[in-house]
């Protein structure tokens, strides 16, 4: 595999960032000279574009699968449009996919072919974007990912209503475009395809209950639009052991096989 740091000029955030992709290569395992899928994929509020790389496996799982990882810096934005900051939800969606394309053009552009993760923050921002935008991914595997339209804000001047006044503003966010659910909904209006969901929340996490009401929001969907799938894994919390055996999972779900040839380091 080819792995690539790229250190990128974004005229939507106006400024450089860093974008973490992996590339397979022949060999490695050689998949022809088609399109190669493409993993985007999104770190927690605390994180930024190396997080994956430092914490989990996720080069010897994109060797395993033949599939390719970009991996975005959206700092502590939710990747979302913030309302006072950087709009991290047009570049990720708008921008930084033309960007690596022109970079690698073999990476498809197909949204069967393209699926967004993430945990935490990251969690909710592949919900906000997938749900958003249908037209560009084919599937969103979501971990300890809550609806921030349900967590209560009090604006006390503490460093976190601070931050979430920062992302989000003030006011509620029930109804707007910052509600997974309102979201949901609204791609539902338009039709269309609609991209799969997997969502998973460890029982010990301890935003529990708010990934519960994303779940009972899928599941109270009639006809299971979304072919959503939920798994709570018992006795896993907010950690780098839990997301990354979802993000296993996830392929899974998808019905993803190793790729003819890959290798496991160490065997």
């Amino acid at each position: 595999m080819a792995s690539i740091e790229a250190h990128i000029y974004s005229e939507v955030l106006a400024m450089d960032t860093e974008v973490n992709i992996i590339l397979p290569q022949e060999k490695q395992p050689y998949q022809g000279n088609g399109r190669f899928r493409v993993l985007w994929l999104l770190h927690g509020g605390s994180g930024d574009a190396t997080a994956w790389q430092r914490m989990s496996a996720i080069e010897r799982y994109a060797v395993q699968y033949g599939i390719a990882v970009v991996m975005p810096g959206g700092m502590y934005s939710c990747f979302t449009d913030m309302a006072h900051g950087g709009r991290f939800f047009t570049y990720l969606t708008e921008e930084l996919p033309g960007i690596v394309r022109s970079m690698f053009p073999r990476l498809s552009p197909a949204r069967e072919e393209n699926y967004i993760s993430g945990f935490s923050n990251g969690g909710y921002g592949c919900l906000k974007a997938g749900l958003s935008r249908p037209d560009l991914y084919g599937a969103i595997g979501a971990f300890s990912a809550g609806d921030k339209a349900d967590v209560p804000f009090a604006n006390d001047g503490s460093r976190r209503s601070l931050d979430r006044i920062a992302v989000f503003g003030g006011g509620s966010l029930e109804g707007t475009d910052f509600d997974l659910k309102h979201l949901g909904r609204k791609s539902l209006a338009r039709g269309g395809s609609l991209p799969r969901v997997y969502h998973a929340c460890g029982s010990e996490d301890p935003w529990l209950v708010l990934n519960h009401k994303v779940r009972d929001f899928f599941g109270g969907l009639d006809g299971n639009p979304y072919d959503y799938q939920y798994h709570e894994a018992e006795g896993m919390g907010h950690a780098w052991e839990f997301w990354e055996t979802e993000l296993l999972r996830f392929f899974e779900a998808l019905g993803l096989e190793e790729a003819d040839g890959a290798y496991i380091t160490g065997i």
